[in-house]
Parts: structure tokens; sequence; C-alpha cells
């Protein structure tokens, strides 16, 4: 089923949390019912992608397009397949840890998937023009695929003509975003940094320096941010104690939601352990297709 609605949604949809919000056109549809074809023309060859059978959920909002999948590694392979066969001139694949999820608009539904593919087009295509917009947008599709569980790194089978990326390849791409002269990439630039790794102590830092940005979306969002990285955060706290010196309500609201999301934030020592060591074999995966 599709959905076509004008939305209320952060700037950084399904990425950070706490964002400024803007109205915005946005499409979702659930289930593998084929897109139509007419609307992919500026990725030759991408539509066996998008239509692929194991696709379980979609979404557009101005040009920033998602498509996500489930299944195993029979039916990623089938598509890691499809995506090399694409007339893109670059396809890049990223492998990082699973598990992933993605609501829906409205919140209502909580879709589980094992990897995605991104498209940049329309309105969202013009963010690739700016100041180290394309680090953030890219301007080639991107396939991310979430490994563990379904997905078992040893029966992935990587196509010729592909280049692998990990955490640490988008990492550097994402911080260059931080140092912007654009606001909106610089406001975006949090949320990505953040959601890639929140356990990544030195991404937190860079993110919790720019709380002295001279644009208060920029502050806004550098706040937002912070409050993924849970319990990790606390010694920010002062910090952003700090930040309550403030006559803006709105920052003053969002830095005190933030406090209260790291003060009541779960200890992931666990997850982050477990995180880690996929990280490892993820980098050493990608070094023995090397050899």
């Amino acid at each position: 089923m599709r959905h076509v609605i004008l939305i209320l949604l952060s700037f950084l949809l399904t990425i950070c949390s706490g964002a400024t919000c803007a109205w915005a056109l946005g499409e979702e549809s659930f289930g593998n019912q084929p897109l139509n074809a007419a609307n992919f023309q500026d990725w030759p060859g991408i539509v066996p992608v998008v239509n692929h059978e194991s696709r379980v959920y979609h979404q557009w909002v101005n040009g920033n397009e998602y498509c996500f999948y489930r299944g195993n590694n029979e039916s990623l392979n089938d598509v890691l397949k499809k995506f090399a066969a694409t007339d893109e001139k670059v396809h890049e694949v990223v492998l990082r840890p699973g598990p992933a999820v993605v609501d829906s608009f409205n919140k209502s539904k909580t879709i589980h998937y094992h990897w995605n593919l991104h498209l940049v087009g329309g309105i969202a295509k013009m963010m690739t023009k700016k100041d180290q917009g394309a680090n953030i947008w890219s301007k080639h599709p991107i396939l991310t695929i979430y490994v563990g569980g379904n997905i078992q790194l040893d029966k992935i089978k990587i196509p010729k003509g592909v280049t692998i990326l990990e955490l640490a390849d988008l990492e550097k791409r994402y911080s260059k975003g931080l140092k912007s002269t654009d606001t909106t990439v610089r406001g975006w630039s949090n949320g990505q940094l953040a959601r890639l790794d929140p356990y990544n102590e030195s991404n937190m830092k860079a993110i919790a320096r720019l709380l002295g940005d001279d644009d208060k979306w920029v502050r806004l969002n550098a706040v937002g941010a912070l409050a993924i990285f849970g319990k990790k955060a606390e010694p920010l706290l002062p910090t952003l104690q700090e930040t309550l010196n403030t006559d803006d309500q709105q920052l003053k609201t969002r830095v005190k939601e933030t406090i209260k999301k790291i003060e009541d934030a779960k200890d992931k020592t666990k997850a982050e352990k477990e995180h880690q060591e996929m990280v490892s074999k993820i980098s050493q995966f990608r070094k023995s297709l090397a050899k």
C-alpha cells in the first residue's frame, strides 16, 4: 500500500533525532509492489534493484529516497549482482554492523530490514552541489548492508566493480560535512555522524564542538544528535548544562530533552562490544577481498 502525504518531518529524516522540523512532501509504501520505472530514469539499470522481491518498505521525501529490504544471503547476493550491473560509474556498498530498523512516517510501524538502497534526486539532489554536500548526499546510489543475524559476512559475494566501504570511510566523509560553509550541510552532518556509530567518542566530541556554532539550526541539531550517544555522552552533561544559559527557548527545550535522554539511557556495554567486534570482522573481510 502506498501513502503520499504532506508530512511534518525532521530535515534529518531517519537519521537524527531532535532536528528542526519542516513541511515536506513524503511518500511511503509497504511491501514489494513494483514502483514506477519512470521515476528512476536518472539511474539507468537500477529498477531491478529497486523492485527486488525482497523489498519490504520504501520512502521518498523531496527526492531523498530509500528502499529497505529483508532477506538472507541468497537474496542479498542477487541484489548485489543486479546493483553491480547498473550503468553507474561508481558502485559503492557499505558494510556495517546490524541490526537495522526504520520507522514509518507516523511511527505506527517499525520495519526490520537487512539492507537498504539510497538514491538522491529531485530537490534533495541540489544538496550535492553545496560545500561538502556530496559527502553527505551521494551523487551515486549507495547500497548499505547490515551484517549479522540473517546476513552472514563470509557468505556475502562481492561482484567485480563494486567498492566496499566501512564505517571509517563514511566517518571521514561526514566529518567533512561538519566543517561545511553551508548551514544545512553542517546541521545534517551531526545526525549522520551520530547514527553512523553511536559508540564513537571522537565523533561525539566533534559534534559537541558545534554546540558553539554561529547558526541556531546547526546548534539545535548538534544538541539533538548528542542524545543518540546515550550514556556515552555523560561527560558532556556539564557542557550541556552551560548551554541552558540562553534566552532561546527552543534551544533550551532541546537541551533539556537531550540531558534527560542521556541521564535515562541504558547501559549498552555489551552491545558496544558486539558492535566493535563486528566492525573488526568487516575490516578483515574487506582486506581479504584485496588479496
